[in-house]
């Protein structure tokens, strides 16, 4: 009897999570919906091929896309890595651990961004819409408060009050 039960109640677990499932691969993010969704958000758009070129509040983004690979990413560019002051790129490092949740400071091409990626087609509408306030309050915050918005990742490390005036772009 015991072995009915088990048996039982795998098979209740293993529908369930085939509807879990099953749930999810209706709601992939597209190209489509993750346009609307940042047109939404923008006060500026643009597209060219796989690029959404968008303002949020003053703020430079963009998207950029790979559906073959399920891959997007959100950046904002911040400054030109060889004018960021050691001690910065530095606290960058710490802020990605602790105040920068989902976004990152990161380097390619010789500029510092703001970035965030991930799969796309399990991207939810609220994690895009979460990621992209976050990629441009870290991006507006870096040489001040090195955050992504309001919660800080706990941890014993303080960082020292950055200097003011961050270079920009």
């Amino acid at each position: 009897m015991k072995a009915l039960k088990y048996t039982v109640f795998l098979f209740l677990i293993s529908v369930n999570t085939f509807a879990v499932k099953a749930e999810k691969r209706a709601e992939v993010m597209t190209v489509e919906t993750m346009q609307a969704i940042i047109e939404d958000m923008s006060e500026e758009f643009s597209r060219e091929n796989n690029v959404f070129s968008f303002v949020l509040e003053k703020t430079q983004l963009y998207c950029v896309w790979d559906v073959k690979a399920d891959r997007m990413r959100l950046v904002s560019p911040i400054a030109k890595s060889k004018d960021v002051p050691a001690e910065f790129l530095e606290m960058a490092l710490q802020a990605n651990y602790h105040s920068v949740l989902d976004p990152r400071y990161a380097i390619g091409d010789g500029v510092l961004y703001s970035a965030f990626i991930h799969p796309l087609s399990p991207l939810t509408e609220d994690e895009l819409r979460s990621a992209i306030l976050q990629v441009a309050i870290a991006a507006n915050t870096f040489g001040s408060t090195f955050t992504s918005g309001a919660l800080v990742f706990p941890g014993d490390s303080q960082q020292a009050e950055p200097e003011k005036g961050a270079p920009v772009l």
